[in-house]
């Protein structure tokens, strides 16, 4: 495999899980547009490890891992496809110690207790994200501005792919839902394997909450056209189910963009920046 296409197979896996990024791509081949490219492959590479991995030991490992990358990322000497692609770190932005916040983070994922609400599931993802945001500056020598908004973003993100992912019932990324959803519809952890209107009902509701936040986001005035198109198509993807089986049409839409999401990249490139 050539170190182009081991590129492109990273960011492919970007866009499998962001499809947005597909119609992105072809405004982001100037340097600066490669660079945030492979900074939004990485933030899913170590959210993968974060939340995906079974054990907290393989999870901090492969945290450490990128960790010592960026590291050679500074020094010249990167191997990964996308700190090759994201371009030599200067020594005066990055430093190690900047990854501690992350795995901080990441050990109180795996060690928290079930979240009792709505509120206390975000609160709980949010030093995850805020971590990786925290690197934009460093990495790509971009200002942070709008960096609360796009942690926030990415938490919300998270609940909602949780949430399609809720009849797998295999804690991928911690529980779906919240101690008190599961109270009000009388419902187990157990139980949320096996359809049934209570299940029903609380998926609707879960994600009913998940949109009303992303449509509260409060995104930065002249501040990335990528957030702004990105929280778009997020809210289009959480908004209200029709009657009927809801992952039947929650899943579907994780693949998919509002209609007219091309146009609307165009236009925003055309005005520069990213």
């Amino acid at each position: 495999m050539s170190e182009t296409e081991a590129e492109d197979a990273f960011v492919a896996k970007l866009v499998q899980a962001y499809p947005e990024f597909r119609l992105l791509q072809p405004y982001l081949r100037t340097p600066a547009g490669a660079a945030r490219l492979a900074f939004e492959g990485i933030a899913h590479e170590l959210t993968q490890a974060v939340f995906h991995l079974p054990e907290p030991v393989v999870a901090t490992g492969k945290l450490q891992w990128w960790a010592e990358e960026l590291e050679r990322c500074v020094a010249g000497e990167a191997r990964h496809p996308l700190t090759r692609r994201l371009g030599r770190v200067p020594a005066t932005r990055w430093d190690r110690a900047a990854f501690a916040p992350l795995l901080a983070a990441a050990n109180h994922v795996h060690e928290a207790a079930p979240a009792s609400d709505f509120s206390a599931q975000l609160a709980q993802l949010r030093p995850v994200f805020l971590a990786l945001e925290h690197w934009r500056e460093p990495l790509l020598g971009a200002a942070g501005q709008g960096s609360q908004a796009q942690a926030e973003l990415r938490a919300l993100s998270h609940l909602l792919r949780q949430l399609a992912r809720l009849p797998l019932d295999d804690d991928s990324g911690g529980p779906a839902v919240s101690m008190q959803l599961l109270a009000r519809h009388q419902l187990g952890g157990a139980e949320l394997a096996t359809a049934g209107p209570a299940r029903d009902a609380l998926v609707r509701e879960q994600l009913a909450r998940i949109a009303a936040a992303l449509s509260d986001l409060a995104l930065p005035a002249g501040g990335s056209w990528i957030l702004r198109l990105r929280a778009r198509c997020e809210r289009w993807r959480a908004r209200p189910l029709a009657p009927g089986d809801p992952f039947a049409q929650l899943w579907p839409r994780l693949d998919r963009v509002p209609w007219n999401t091309a146009w609307l990249a165009w236009r925003e490139a055309r005005r520069g920046g990213c």
